[in-house]
């Protein structure tokens, strides 16, 4: 605990009555101070100021409270009183999601304005183009810069994996104060559509932020009730930066367009095709070894200068283009742009292995977006080869991905094994059957247990076939009910069973 951060009661008053937020409080000391802000019964010190969160689909347990209050709780903030006698202080309010985010960085002493902040959202690359972001501003700096993404944080106190592509807001305000202290000046994070609606980002002002496309997906009882909904939470992220970067080639770019209108700058970037339309644009594109050459040009800009990555599939290079285009409008030089795409490489993203003739490609594609990209690439770099496909769609989402699962994995694969990918409530094998009702004419089989199906899949390939593990890439969790159940990973569950195989030990199935 940082001894240096302390918040007043006065204090928390009159930020939630001047955004109207505070309904009524119970105080024994109206002098008195909170040393440490959670939302987790389980993250509690002495002298917490704990939220009453609860989930979007699930209310609030009191029992949460109660063991909070037995570890430290001194005040809590809630949209309801509790009836136990936990002696506690609390603040009630109208909307408890917007009290955190607000809250939370009054705690920290709003952290986030200390450095150079960068967002990215998009339904398709986000955290592709995180990490290109954040290794080019590694090298501009010369050191580690601060991130946080679905597959890492890094605050310069901590180097870890990440759980939610936006962290809830006690979470996000403790890295930015964890980045200022390690004299952190530039920090990349992808934002999610999630992180507006539930108001994880409410509040905080982008100094640079990119829309990189827009499709149909998160559609569910558990994420955004339309389309626009969905649309409508990310364009709220573009009103909330001073400089934005956008693909010209996006659906909606219109909407996009008109939801940027007060930004210093709009930064357009694409094909070759669309030029007229561009900023920068990508231009002789060839693929030589293990590398994909490209240049970006800019007409506007006098700009021409060659480029190259590791990241396979020619879809990388639009998302390298986003990161060139930003890394420009935000001053970094070319050469610091140069190594820092060329030494990304994201766990999980078109990570292939090459064993006994056998070609295994762990990637995050989970939805109409990137099946179609990822597929694409299969077929042109892996024509002729059998496809193997290993994967499911998450419980509780939008039952279309289980439809374009089935229309696209299905469709372009030789074999499909049907198994887990973060459940949540609903049962695996009724989701797996829902998806192979669709699947036509390509043979499949449901294991249940993502585990197995990874392995039967790789050991049982044979010569010449390609296994493509899809959705979960470098995740060691799964999903289930509330709980974030501990999973080996595709990508080490990929190398241990290769690993076997080659030196012909039979794999555990």
């Amino acid at each position: 605990m940082d001894l240096k951060l302390k918040l007043g009661y006065e204090k928390i008053i009159g930020v939630l009555e001047e955004n109207k937020l505070l309904v009524e409080y119970k105080l024994k000391n109206r002098d008195g101070e909170i040393n440490y802000i959670s939302y987790n019964s389980k993250d509690v010190k002495p002298g917490t100021l704990f939220f009453c969160k609860g989930g979007l689909t699930a209310v609030f347990k009191e029992e949460y409270l109660t063991e909070a209050v037995s570890k430290g709780t001194v005040c809590y903030v809630s949209e309801k009183k509790f009836d136990a006698d936990n002696n506690a202080d609390y603040f009630i309010v109208n909307d408890i999601r917007k009290s955190i985010s607000i809250l939370a960085p009054l705690y920290y002493d709003y952290p986030y304005k200390n450095f150079c902040l960068t967002g990215i959202t998009g339904t398709k690359g986000k955290t592709t183009v995180s990490f290109f972001m954040k290794n080019i501003c590694d090298e501009y700096t010369g050191s580690l810069t601060g991130f946080t993404s679905t597959n890492q944080i890094y605050t310069g106190k901590r180097n870890e994996p990440g759980k939610l592509s936006t962290p809830e807001p006690c979470d996000l305000q403790k890295y930015f104060h964890e980045a200022v202290e390690s004299g952190i000046d530039y920090f990349t994070m992808e934002v999610s559509s999630q992180a507006y609606k539930t108001e994880r980002v409410y509040g905080v002002d982008f100094d640079y932020g990119m829309f990189l496309n827009i499709a149909e997906d998160h559609i569910s009882p558990m994420e955004h009730e339309d389309f626009d909904d969905y649309l409508n939470c990310k364009l709220k992220f573009i009103k909330n930066c001073s400089n934005v970067v956008i693909n010209s080639e996006t659906d909606c770019l219109d909407r996009v367009l008109r939801a940027a209108e007060n930004a210093d700058n709009i930064i357009l970037y694409g094909s070759e095709s669309n030029r007229y339309n561009c900023d920068y644009y990508s231009v002789d594109i060839k693929t030589v070894g293990d590398l994909i050459y490209f240049y970006a040009k800019s007409d506007k800009y006098n700009y021409f200068e060659q480029f190259a990555i590791k990241m396979q599939g020619l879809f990388n290079v639009e998302n390298a283009l986003a990161a060139i285009a930003m890394a420009k409008t935000m001053g970094i030089d070319d050469e610091s742009i140069r190594r820092g795409l060329i030494k990304t490489e994201v766990p999980g993203r078109m990570t292939i292995f090459e064993n006994g003739g056998i070609t295994v490609i762990v990637d995050y594609a989970h939805n109409f977006l990137s099946f179609e990209k990822l597929y694409e690439v299969l077929k042109t770099k892996y024509g002729g080869r059998r496809i193997i496909s290993v994967g499911g769609t998450p419980g509780g989402r939008h039952l279309r991905r289980r439809r374009d699962f089935a229309d696209i994995v299905g469709g372009s694969s030789d074999y499909v094994y049907l198994t887990a990918d973060d459940p949540y409530f609903e049962d695996v094998t009724d989701i797996c059957e829902d998806i192979a009702s669709t699947i036509i004419d390509t043979p499949y089989e449901i294991i249940v247990d993502r585990k197995t199906a990874v392995t039967k899949a790789i050991s049982t390939a044979k010569h010449g076939d390609v296994v493509v593990l899809l959705a979960k890439g470098a995740e060691i969790y799964q999903k289930i009910g509330s709980n974030l159940v501990p999973y080996d990973s595709d990508l080490v569950i990929a190398q241990n069973v290769l690993n076997a195989l080659s030196e012909n030990i039979p794999a555990m199935i």
